[in-house]
């Protein structure tokens, strides 16, 4: 017993406050201790302390722009709700690295510093579009025996992408057991030949610029010389045709004739405008800029077979921005994917009469052509196919067989409000893009019009109310 101030007794005293102290100051560090090793025995024959809980550090959910969660917690124990949903896109996270992320890949990797601050980032994707393009193009790949295939949606005058599949895929939550391969972002990384829907812009460009009218006629033989090269078209028809029907027929020789109204220089700008081997503004992820190879080191088969859409590389979310400039009345406004995202201002590229003028004659080779059995159910439809070669990179040459068939387009034709561009590289069991590219095409396209729920043209009227 110890004496007070009053000379009463009292519990405790120097002994008990010492070992009270003790006490205090061992349960102020066990936490620190737990966090760094766990707890052994404070003595021998002591029992151990159980392990403490770690609080990992907290990190942003990366949302759809509906709100679904398309990733959550924190970085070292990541969560996709969606698994494989839009996986190409978003990446993946890890254990902090030597720059600082946790973000190891895509857009965990690229907003890794918006979501170590706790902040949520709200996407342009929509979930049920998104879901929608990656089940239909998983079903055209697989049924043609392709390597890889790509499906882009935008959303016309505002540049949203609403969705980006790319097949093969991943399911993020299993990301260290994933083949790289199905890592990568296709849609926004593969550099691809577009062939033939590439030929819209060199009519627009030629019509911007006086060179050619709308009802001018086109020397379109079946097969063409140029250079060391010869052109051949595919579709039988007449030896000269309406510009339209050089689309129609996505005639060769019809369109290397109208490039030839272009000096080189004059044709590589304006495929530039167009954003051809262009630096994308876009700046939330990554993308690749296409290659176009300067006009000085053409030759004259380098101009005939760039008009046409060989030689030249681009994305399709390059491609999907370009056609939406058609769509958009001759405005060229960036892609962007983060809802808060700043780009660069919108500008013009070409007059609202031209870029009606070319949807109006993408519209005709829809309507006019086999391409009618692919229009989506409730709407009209603007577009255009392609084939071009594949470059083999192991082979260092184009490998006979090898194509990427596409399609490119936009709905409803007189008003777009998306623009979709789909492709599919190296199928087997068919190989014409009419036959895989449009009903991959029509199949998404259905989806969406499914999803607006009303007529596209109320949807347009009661978004400008």
């Amino acid at each position: 017993m110890a004496l007070n101030d009053d000379g009463e007794r009292v519990r405790g005293g120097p002994e008990l406050r010492l070992h009270r102290g003790w006490l205090l100051a061992l349960l102020l560090t066990l936490p620190l201790a737990a966090s760094l090793a766990g707890f052994a025995a404070v003595q021998r024959g002591a029992p151990a302390w159980p392990e403490a809980l770690v609080e990992l550090p907290a990190r942003g959910k990366l949302l759809a722009n509906d709100g679904t969660v398309l990733a959550d917690g924190p970085a070292e124990a990541r969560q996709y709700p969606h698994g494989s949903l839009a996986a190409p896109l978003l990446g993946f996270t890890g254990a902090i690295q030597p720059d600082g992320r946790f973000g190891l890949e895509g857009l965990e990797y690229t907003l890794d510093e918006r979501l170590q601050l706790g902040e949520a980032v709200v996407l342009t994707i929509d979930p049920t579009l998104q879901a929608a393009a990656e089940a239909h193009l998983a079903e055209s790949v697989v049924a043609t025996e392709a390597a890889n295939g790509v499906a882009v949606i935008l959303e016309v005058g505002t540049g949203r992408v609403l969705a980006a599949a790319s097949y093969p895929t991943f399911d993020a939550n299993a990301w260290r057991g994933a083949d790289r391969d199905a890592m990568q972002n296709r849609a926004f990384l593969q550099h691809y030949e577009p062939g033939s829907i590439i030929k819209p812009f060199v009519v627009a460009g030629l019509l911007e610029s006086g060179r050619i009218a709308p009802d001018d006629r086109v020397e379109s033989p079946m097969h063409l010389r140029v250079g060391n090269k010869t052109f051949r078209d595919v579709a039988q028809h007449d030896p000269v045709l309406s510009v339209a029907d050089v689309l129609r027929y996505s005639s060769n020789s019809g369109t290397i004739n109208l490039a030839r109204r272009f000096e080189s220089a004059e044709l590589h700008a304006w495929l530039a405008a167009f954003g051809f081997g262009q630096d994308m503004p876009l700046r939330s992820t990554f993308t690749r800029r296409g290659q176009l190879n300067a006009w000085e080191t053409w030759v004259p088969q380098d101009h005939a077979t760039i008009a046409i859409g060989h030689s030249v590389a681009t994305t399709a979310l390059q491609m999907a921005a370009a056609y939406a400039i058609i769509a958009n009345d001759g405005i060229y406004v960036s892609p962007r994917l983060v809802e808060d995202e700043r780009v660069p201002p919108a500008h013009r590229v070409l007059s609202p009469e031209v870029a009606m003028t070319v949807r109006h004659m993408m519209h005709y080779t829809v309507e006019a052509s086999s391409l009618r059995h692919n229009r989506i159910p409730g709407v009209t439809m603007a577009g255009k196919t392609g084939t071009g070669d594949v470059f083999d990179l192991t082979a260092n040459a184009y490998l006979p067989g090898d194509y990427t068939v596409s399609f490119a387009g936009m709905f409803p034709a007189d008003r777009p409000e998306v623009v979709m561009v789909v492709y599919v590289q190296k199928p087997r069991t068919l190989t014409s893009s009419t036959l895989v590219a449009a009903p991959l095409f029509r199949a998404i396209g259905s989806e969406i019009v499914a999803h607006w729920g009303i007529a596209p043209g109320e949807r347009i009227d009661a978004l400008l109310e």
